[in-house]
């Protein structure tokens, strides 16, 4: 499982929108993350700082930026007043055409050294993806018979945009090696969260020694290995709490805490209330 679980707010296609304040961090991880999905980010209200696994940027009322699957990134919020609405899309629904994913899609989505495109909100590109992600929008509202067809149609035309910026930009920089060994360690802990992780474990998952290790993290993620493994257990059991009717003592068990009372300690101090004031509704 990766952070920000995604649970798909339509009835067939695996696409998710919604709109959010950043502070509130109800849909999105506050810590760098990735996930199998591809992601786009349309600001609404003031601006948001983007990290990707590049250097940092600020998008303003307008702009858009598209992030890759499987790439490490994080948002920010840069004005108190901000908003946003996000887009995003099953990376294995655009696999359904083969001829026209092989063609035109495959080319950046499975380009190692692509994290992301931006468009200021004067680009033609951006006015134009504004206006699909506000149709689908609308459609979702709607919820009428053969709104999947709808959606569907307008996503291959943004990904028509997303193509012919690709090509006609400038060619990606190259990939540097710590990349794939920080995405190799991210990617153990995304899988093996639920069980006894040590130091070693991550640095031996990117076969690099622990001083490099943590180095990396604390690069990519501004975090010691050992908090993002903290941090990613705790917003899956964020999660598991709003949408599961678990008990607290098996989430806990389920995200690796062996220790309930080591778990609500960190869960309390990370997001300002225990588990249980958390599930009952009044932090989200």
């Amino acid at each position: 499982m990766f952070i920000d679980t995604i649970h798909y707010n339509t009835r067939e296609l695996p696409v998710f929108t919604c709109r959010e304040c950043l502070g509130e961090h109800k849909t999105h991880s506050e810590m760098s993350h990735m996930h199998k999905d591809i992601e786009i980010i349309s600001v609404l209200k003031g601006s948001i700082r983007c990290q990707t696994e590049d250097s940092p940027f600020d998008l303003k009322k307008g702009d858009i930026c598209f992030i890759n699957h499987d790439r490490l990134h994080a948002l920010y919020p840069t004005d108190e007043n901000s908003s946003h609405r996000i887009l995003i899309i099953g990376a294995d629904l655009l696999k359904n055409i083969p001829a026209v994913y092989e063609r035109y899609i495959r080319i950046f989505l499975e380009d190692k050294g692509f994290s992301h495109l931006r468009f200021e909100g004067s680009d033609s590109h951006a006015a134009e993806i504004n206006n699909y992600i506000s149709e689908i929008e609308e459609i979702k509202k709607r919820d009428e018979d053969g709104s999947e067809l709808e959606m569907l149609s307008i996503l291959y035309k943004i990904m028509w945009h997303l193509y012919k910026a690709y090509v006609s930009g400038p060619a990606p920089a190259p990939v540097e090696e710590n990349q794939f060994i920080q995405q190799k360690m991210a990617e153990y802990i995304y899988e093996h969260f639920s069980e006894p992780i040590t130091l070693d474990d991550i640095a031996a998952a990117g076969h690099i020694s622990r001083s490099q290790c943590s180095k990396l993290f604390k690069q990519y993620t501004n975090l010691t290995p050992v908090n993002f493994l903290n941090m990613h257990r705790l917003e899956i059991s964020r999660d598991m709490l709003r949408t599961t009717n678990e008990s607290i003592a098996k989430i806990a068990l389920d995200c690796g805490f062996t220790d309930q009372s080591y778990y609500n300690r960190l869960f309390k101090r990370q997001y300002g209330c225990t588990p249980l004031e958390y599930r009952k509704g009044d932090q989200w």
